[in-house]
């Protein structure tokens, strides 16, 4: 495996590209084939507010080959957001430790062997599962009350397989239907929505928003959301804290998701700046894939094309 960023830290400009081996095609596989490629941008910004506080969010990608018992080596990629909480430098404590712990159980993991949906999904909430065990002991043994929220997607040929916890997020841009949050927020003002108490747009103003009832770290065990989505030429993949969702309301988000842009880090950054624009009330992160299709001609004929992964961490426009 190849690690990317482990935790985000301001960096200078950097670009990576990289192209996967072959996925399931023989050296004399010659006709020309449609493939997904999967192009990532991301950016992290600290946010107006909490500017000289520390960075509660933690981002993590990472792309290599999944080894699988029952046929050849396959390409993937682990996208990652945590929004940290608990004050005091202890909400970034809290996000890198756990990140750190999904993938170490995931590295470690027999599990990774097998190739089902059912047994890729079990590993991916495992890993969240002992991330929150890792912060929950870390809270025992140093009496602190630090969490965090998880999404994680792990994408495998052409399906995305997600867990999460929290109220960061996971959305989908597919035409003709738009944009649509395919997470749900483990939080008090969801519920709210949900029993028909408050509105939805009185998410962003409630005062009892950020009150989130499922985090890492609170609890010995939780439980965790899991689901997969089948990917398709075109569609875009947007993960996000709510750092993002809390300053940008869909439509707009949708409008700069679909903007024409050179690359996906253009699009994440274009993101960072409109939450900063809407208030920069807390930490801001955004991880940006952009499923298309490309043709192929002779020699292996992989199904996922990994490609143009950047990041671009840009000075920005100056939660608690």
């Amino acid at each position: 495996m190849m690690l990317l960023q482990q935790e985000y830290d301001p960096i200078d400009t950097s670009y990576y590209e990289h192209v996967h081996a072959p996925v399931g095609a023989h050296p004399a596989v010659c006709a020309e084939q449609a493939v997904l490629a999967l192009h990532i941008g991301y950016h992290q910004d600290p946010g107006i507010r909490r500017k000289y506080k520390p960075n509660e969010d933690t981002l993590f990608v990472m792309h290599g080959v999944m080894p699988f018992a029952s046929s050849p080596s396959t390409p993937f990629v682990l996208l990652v957001v945590a929004d940290g909480m608990g004050g005091q430098g202890h909400g970034r404590t809290a996000s890198r430790l756990a990140v750190r712990s999904l993938i170490e159980y995931m590295s470690d993991s027999p599990c990774l062997q097998q190739r089902s949906p059912e047994s890729l999904l079990s590993l991916l909430s495992a890993g969240v599962q002992y991330a929150n065990q890792v912060v929950y002991e870390r809270n025992q043994m140093q009496q602190t009350t630090m969490g965090t929220t998880m999404t994680a997607t792990l994408v495998i040929e052409t399906t995305a397989y997600v867990a999460h916890v929290g109220d960061s997020r996971l959305y989908l841009y597919r035409e003709p239907t738009g944009l649509a949050q395919l997470t749900h927020d483990h939080s008090l003002v969801a519920v709210l929505v949900a029993d028909g108490i408050i509105a939805p747009d009185d998410i962003y103003t409630h005062p009892r928003r950020n009150v989130i009832y499922r985090s890492l770290g609170v609890e010995a065990t939780m439980e965790v959301d899991t689901f997969t989505v089948s990917l398709a030429a075109g569609d875009t993949l947007l993960m996000c804290s709510d750092g993002l969702w809390e300053m940008v309301r869909d439509r707009p988000i949708a409008a700069i998701l679909t903007a024409p842009m050179p690359a996906p880090s253009d699009t994440a950054h274009a993101l960072i700046q409109a939450a900063l624009t809407g208030g920069g009330e807390d930490n801001v992160s955004v991880i940006v894939a952009q499923v298309s299709e490309q043709k192929t001609e002779g020699g292996y004929s992989p199904r996922l094309k990994l490609g143009s992964f950047r990041d671009e961490p840009r000075p920005c426009s100056p939660r608690a």
